[in-house]
């Protein structure tokens, strides 16, 4: 019974639990709960000293997850360190592994942890067997290794791949009973994808372009796309029609430039079970944002939009940004939607094109129930001013085009009708 409740406790504080008296002092080891480490700006060596000590002394199995995080982990000619981690979440049945050693500054002379192959996994009786969910970020994994996971792990349901170098070429096809999210961003050399999963409900893919991965995934619902690939969502919209319909939230990560702006396309997908769509995109001033009226229209279902925008310094070789030109008239076009009850901006400053936009939506759309502009944005707070300018002064412009902001979202406020509950951050 101790050790039931200690497993729901956080490891920290199962350890603390060892001062009460003799009976509790090493029934920790024995927990089967959550076994998480992640770094507290800890130096390299020690924190994987911490990991390992503790890993020695826990006993406990089945256990419910592994999750080790560490950002800016480097690794030395040696990472037997790392692979004896992988050994213990395969000697402890874990359900959920997740091996995370992000890097933030990319600079550093790092590289990729290495993910053992299989015949270093075959080498353990059973492993991996109760595994339902596999996350690895900057964790270099083979295609191979990866099949052999979606071919052994019968219980998965969550597979993420993010910033792997050494993923080439994915099949994640049936028989996959029970895998309903797939995660796979920002791997620089993956060619190809195919996806066959009857029983996929959620799926991110960031990366290059490639054909379309999506064969067969009639269950589908939440989609998320980002990098060249997403940018295709924008040109080439008719190949994304085999699987768009049954969506019901779309996210969309808009980050690429190009130098030639085109006009919009008239094939869209159509989103018919649509109910959210997030867009965070990439701006440039003076650039209009009217196409994204185009998305709202394709979904005639649509219960909640959000924007976030990020503004881009100008660049002489990215002229132009990646969203088709859309007229005033074409953006309005006698369409009214029916259905939107929810809007949301983010990093809302006031620029005309931001304006255009709640115009636009505020006239297409009477339904909506509740707009949120919030003017919590960066580009103009950070934004450098001369080193001539004292400090007094430099303090007095900041705050004045913060107030300029805040008014500017007032006011747009007005555009709605009464009823319309507008909230200003």
């Amino acid at each position: 019974m101790l050790i039931a409740i200690l497993s729901c406790m956080r490891l920290k504080d199962a350890v603390k639990t060892s001062i009460f008296s003799r009976r509790w002092r090493y029934l920790w080891r024995f927990t089967s709960g959550k076994l998480v480490f992640v770094d507290r700006e800890m130096e390299t060596e020690n924190f994987k000293s911490w990991v390992n000590h503790i890993l020695q002394l826990h006993r406990g199995r089945p256990v419910d997850s592994l999750i080790i995080r560490f950002i800016n982990l480097v690794l030395g000619p040696q990472s037997s360190d790392i692979d004896s981690w992988v050994f213990s979440a395969i000697h402890k049945d874990v359900k959920k592994f997740e091996l995370n050693l992000k890097r933030v500054e990319f600079n550093l002379p790092v590289q990729n942890y290495e993910f053992p192959h299989t015949d270093k996994l075959l080498s353990f009786k059973y492993p991996f067997v109760s595994l339902k969910s596999l996350i690895l970020v900057h964790v270099d994994i083979e295609d191979e290794v990866v099949q052999y996971f979606l071919a052994s792990c019968i219980y998965i349901e969550c597979l993420c791949i993010r910033g792997s170098n050494a993923t080439n070429n994915l099949q994640v096809v049936d028989p996959l009973p029970n895998l309903k999210k797939l995660e796979v961003s920002d791997c620089p050399n993956i060619q190809s994808m195919e996806i066959c999963a009857m029983n996929l409900v959620t799926c991110t893919y960031q990366g290059s372009k490639i054909n379309s991965p999506f064969m067969k995934t009639p269950n589908l619902r939440e989609l998320t796309l980002g990098g060249l690939f997403c940018k295709s969502f924008i040109f080439k919209p008719n190949k994304h029609s085999s699987y768009s319909a049954t969506l019901v939230k779309l996210v969309l990560n808009l980050n690429t430039r190009v130098r030639k702006r085109t006009n919009s396309s008239p094939d869209l997908p159509q989103l018919h079970s649509l109910k959210r769509l997030e867009l965070n995109a990439v701006a440039k001033i003076r650039r209009g944002l009217l196409f994204f009226i185009s998305l709202i229209k394709a979904s005639p279902n649509l219960l909640e939009f959000r924007i976030e925008l990020k503004y881009t310094t100008p660049d002489p070789l990215r002229l132009k940004m990646p969203y088709p030109s859309v007229t005033w008239q074409q953006a309005r076009g006698g369409f009214c939607h029916k259905k939107l009850k929810v809007v949301e901006m983010i990093s809302f400053i006031g620029y005309e094109e931001e304006r255009d936009l709640l115009d636009k939506i505020a006239e297409i759309a009477p339904s909506i129930e509740k707009v949120l502009i919030d003017t919590r944005n960066t580009h103009r707070r950070d934004h450098k001013l001369p080193n001539s300018i004292s400090g007094e002064v430099r303090k007095q412009m900041k705050s004045n085009v913060l107030r300029s902001t805040e008014s500017n979202a007032m006011l747009m406020a007005c555009r709605f009708p009464l009823e319309t509950k507008v909230v200003v951050k």
